[in-house]
């Protein structure tokens, strides 16, 4: 059998209801030679049986049960078996166009490249958008590569947060899942993922650390990966943990970078990561107290845990929020100056 292409991973957790659509986009794929790794997290619905159901139909792909440890530690369960030249991550309530992992490979061949980005579809929107938009997000104009110390310095740095001026986040984007990774320098320099559970954005660590082991990547300009918000999913669901998992991880961001760089390269990036990491955890605390008809009294107990954190005051006491873009500066100094009732409305307008 002629060894895949690429290997696509993808960790399932109780995802009957989209399951289906994202296997068929996937085995729907124009790239000859691809293998399909479907770890089933001891889903307690019917999603192991659309997995073997699946794999009888299809001999490209694999199945693997395993106890529940969350979708960190399913895609290493997945790594440990993978065989395909590249890497690539999807989740299982996701899919993809049918050219995705065709048109990554021929890029990172033609350019030698190992990591190859492309864009997303945030299908429903996003947090603070309303349901039913449809907003396409593309990094880069043109094709990008990356390849002196500085300029992957440059793509770390942006993976995390981005200037203050620049109209996203993150510049370059957090996630995995829309990025094709060479199997070979996962496996010689044994990287492997955390658990969620433990630290927030364990996908974004996962791309520092591979960015740190690489001598080339390479943006393109395409979307191929449609994220489909649903309110199961973790990055939308409230969690009571999030900010002690957001402050996990800046810790270990910042250990890694401290090995190469000096805190006046990072800093404003770290920096933007957290201011944006309050708007979330503002927003989540107040879409939960709204779901939950609770006391404003409570809700602004909440918010206050946010807003007067030592790290929170810090970041935005040297931050340059007038810098920020409109609606962003408008919360970061709803959060500094912690006018509660502001982020109310504002959490209020953006999620409808």
């Amino acid at each position: 059998m002629t060894q895949p292409k690429v290997s696509i991973i993808v960790p399932v957790y109780n995802a009957e209801k989209y399951l289906e659509r994202c296997i068929r986009s996937l085995r729907n794929q124009t790239l000859d030679h691809i293998e399909i790794i479907l770890v089933d997290d001891a889903s307690t619905d019917a999603s192991p049986q659309i997995c073997e159901k699946a794999a009888e139909d299809d001999a490209r792909i694999k199945v693997i049960h395993k106890q529940n440890e969350g979708a960190g530690k399913a895609r290493n369960a997945a790594l440990a078996i993978a065989t395909g030249t590249y890497i690539g991550f999807v989740d299982s309530d996701d899919d993809v166009d049918a050219e995705m992992f065709q048109t990554l490979v021929e890029r990172a061949e033609k350019y030698e490249s190992d990591l190859v980005m492309s864009g997303v579809v945030f299908v429903d929107g996003t947090m603070f958008s309303q349901e039913g938009d449809c907003i396409r997000k593309e990094y880069f104009d043109k094709d990008t590569h990356f390849e002196t110390t500085k300029d992957l310095k440059n793509l770390r740095m942006g993976i995390v947060g981005s200037l203050p001026d620049e109209p996203d986040d993150s510049k370059y984007g957090m996630s995995i899942w829309k990025n094709l990774f060479r199997h070979e320098i996962i496996k010689q320099n044994q990287l492997s993922f955390q658990s969620e559970r433990e630290i927030l954005s364990e996908d974004a660590l996962f791309m520092i650390d591979y960015i740190a082991c690489i001598k080339k990547a390479t943006g393109i300009r395409e979307a191929f990966y449609r994220y489909r918000r649903n309110e199961d999913s973790i990055s939308k669901s409230y969690k009571k943990d999030r900010m002690e998992k957001s402050l996990i991880f800046v810790g270990e961001v910042e250990k890694r970078f401290q090995k190469d760089m000096g805190a006046e390269e990072y800093q404003i990036y770290i920096d933007r990561f957290w201011q944006a990491i309050c708007r979330v955890l503002c927003a989540q605390e107040i879409m939960y107290a709204t779901d939950n008809h609770m006391k404003y009294a409570d809700l602004k107990r909440n918010l206050k845990a946010v807003c007067t954190h030592n790290l929170t005051v810090e970041t935005l006491k040297r931050y340059p929020i007038g810098k920020l873009p409109l609606r962003q500066r408008v919360f970061a100094y709803g959060i500094k100056y912690r006018w509660y009732l502001l982020l109310k409305v504002l959490v209020g307008l953006r999620s409808r």
